[in-house]
């Protein structure tokens, strides 16, 4: 049940970042509630990239492991949402926001990988 209610955490958090990514992208026109939408979009994907990992693990899966050992897929999926952020905030000249949100992002996955039952 639980890996359920996970899955679909995740895949509404998903839904919601998709949207406000396409809402910072193209129906703000004033750049700084732009900047504030998208950076919204990045947490709320963060929060699907939580629910997944939290659904796999409750499986008996580690996320990690998955993804360090190159499980093309899954893989491939990170790569493709990090590398459209990276060219997302560069596009717009704000190379700071996603310097931030990738240091967040590996201090955040160490400690993971170090302690799977702390979050």
């Amino acid at each position: 049940m639980i890996p359920s209610v996970a899955l679909t955490y995740s895949l509404v958090s998903g839904l919601m970042a998709s949207l406000l990514f396409i809402a910072g992208m193209f129906l703000e026109k004033n750049k700084k509630k732009s900047r504030v939408i998208l950076i919204w979009a990045c947490l709320f994907l963060a929060g699907s990239f939580a629910g997944l990992e939290s659904a796999l693990w409750s499986e008996g899966y580690n996320m990690f492991d998955l993804v360090l050992n190159f499980n093309f897929p899954l893989t491939v999926y990170f790569i493709i949402w990090f590398t459209f952020i990276i060219w997302l905030f560069e596009s717009r000249k704000e190379r700071k926001i996603w310097v931030v949100l990738l240091v967040l992002l590996i201090i955040t996955t160490i400690f993971a990988m170090n302690c799977m039952n702390c979050l």
